[in-house]
């Protein structure tokens, strides 16, 4: 089932846009998936600025062209472990922490 959204802007902070997402129908599988994928993105986000880089920075250490980068930073790209792995690394910071059930159980 495809499923129809709409992005709007709800912040600006230091030349950085933040977005809320509304799902139509509100399935609760997608609405994880891409509330998961606002967190890789917003967490993507501190990075950059903790490190005073902009997306194009991003973009010039990951060899990719800025709009590309732009595009991914919406909320909506649907990130690979390898492109999440080679983001790591270039930002020299982890963007996600697995957890192990011992960790959990502790």
């Amino acid at each position: 089932m495809k499923q129809n959204y709409k992005i709007e802007l709800v912040e600006e902070y230091e030349n950085v846009n933040f977005y809320s997402i509304h799902l139509d129908g509100e399935d609760p599988e997608i609405r994880e998936s891409v509330d998961l994928s606002f967190q890789i993105v917003d967490r993507i986000h501190e990075i950059l600025i903790e490190k005073g880089l902009k997306q194009k920075d991003l973009a010039m250490l990951l060899g990719k062209k800025e709009a590309e980068i732009s595009r991914w930073m919406r909320g909506t790209h649907n990130f690979t472990i390898d492109t999440l792995v080679t983001i790591e690394r270039a930002l020299q910071a982890p963007i996600l922490q697995v957890i192990h059930q011992e960790d959990v159980m502790a």
